[in-house]
């Protein structure tokens, strides 16, 4: 049986630069050749540097003041054109995906369909104007904000949790003028808000869970997520045991989206397994190619197949069909 699979994030180009390893076949979460066993497979892939790490064994501090802009801006140009040479390199298997559109072509010659995304607007100088840079360079997707607060908003994760600043209206009017989608995960809650009442495209929280089954600050409410049900847009599943807890395996990534579910989110739950971007697995993942687990898991509890299939693929299908 063949799964298919849309994901919407990894973090596995910084790893592979961290570790010097290639994209298409490599000792990481995920890679190329892993993912084409998916058909038809469609993977976001997500840019993520920083200035500086915190250091083994503390606790991170999310309210110190993030790296200088033009730094970060440099460190993202660097990530950006490696990521764009593994597309180009791997074009055999891979197509680079602009439009929704673009996916399902990439599904009718067999490839998998790439998307770029940036996490955390600083990587663009929190500016308008490089993000219409990157979106030319073939960015569609863009965090507002990681974990450390920025110029247009607070963040979930530090003790700045307030909203969207006036810079950062305008940032997210921009962006959806563009037609860059806009992801929700790890910015605040008051921002979120915030996005909600000025965005008219569906945004999305890529990589986050219940907070209802895990009360991660990283997680969404009910409330927060009935409404981006509402406004046609998805979250998807994290696979990080912190954001699943219960039994931090498979069964508690399926409790997330049962949950979910209930709220109505048959079109609206999705997966983004943050893939290298978390330091440890769910009990009895590996990496990628254990996705089909939770597929499997779902039948066991008489999802249909096509609701799993919508989860598994067509529900983000839909909402980038919408959003970009």
């Amino acid at each position: 049986m063949l799964i298919p699979l849309f994901d919407a994030h990894c973090d596995t180009i910084t790893a592979a630069m961290k570790k010097g390893e290639n994209l298409r076949k490599n000792s990481l979460h995920l890679d190329f050749e892993r993912l084409r066993t998916f058909s038809p497979c469609a993977q976001v892939f997500a840019i993520f540097m920083r200035h500086e790490e915190d250091p083994p064994g503390m606790e991170p501090d999310y309210d110190r003041p993030d790296g200088p802009p033009e730094v970060l801006y440099g460190l993202y140009r660097e990530a950006a054109g490696r990521l764009l040479t593994e597309f180009d390199r791997n074009s055999d298997i891979l197509m680079h995906c602009l439009t929704a559109g673009d996916v399902r072509l990439a599904g009718a010659e067999n490839k998998i369909a790439a998307f770029m995304s940036v996490e955390g607007a600083e990587l663009l100088e929190c500016s308008a104007e490089r993000l219409r840079e990157a979106y030319a360079l073939g960015v569609r997707l863009v965090n507002i904000t990681w974990n450390y607060p920025n110029s247009l908003s607070g963040t979930a994760m530090s003790g700045s949790k307030g909203g969207l600043t006036e810079r950062g209206k305008d940032f997210v009017r921009r962006a959806q003028e563009m037609g860059v989608i806009l992801d929700m995960s790890h910015i605040s809650e008051a921002a979120f808000w915030d996005v909600m009442e000025i965005a008219a495209r569906p945004v999305i929280a890529s990589h986050s869970n219940s907070r209802a089954l895990c009360p991660h600050p990283r997680n969404l409410s009910d409330e927060q997520f009935a409404s981006l049900v509402k406004q046609g847009g998805a979250v998807g599943l994290n696979l990080c045991p912190d954001f699943l807890g219960l039994g931090r395996d498979i069964e508690a990534v399926v409790e997330h989206a049962e949950h979910f579910l209930a709220l109505g989110g048959e079109k609206a739950v999705c997966l983004g397994a943050d893939l290298d971007g978390i330091d440890e697995l769910p009990e009895g993942f590996r990496g990628v190619e254990d996705m089909g687990k939770i597929y499997e898991a779902m039948l066991r509890r008489n999802y249909s197949e096509d609701l799993v299939r919508d989860i598994f693929y067509n529900n983000w299908l839909g909402v980038f069909e919408r959003a970009l």
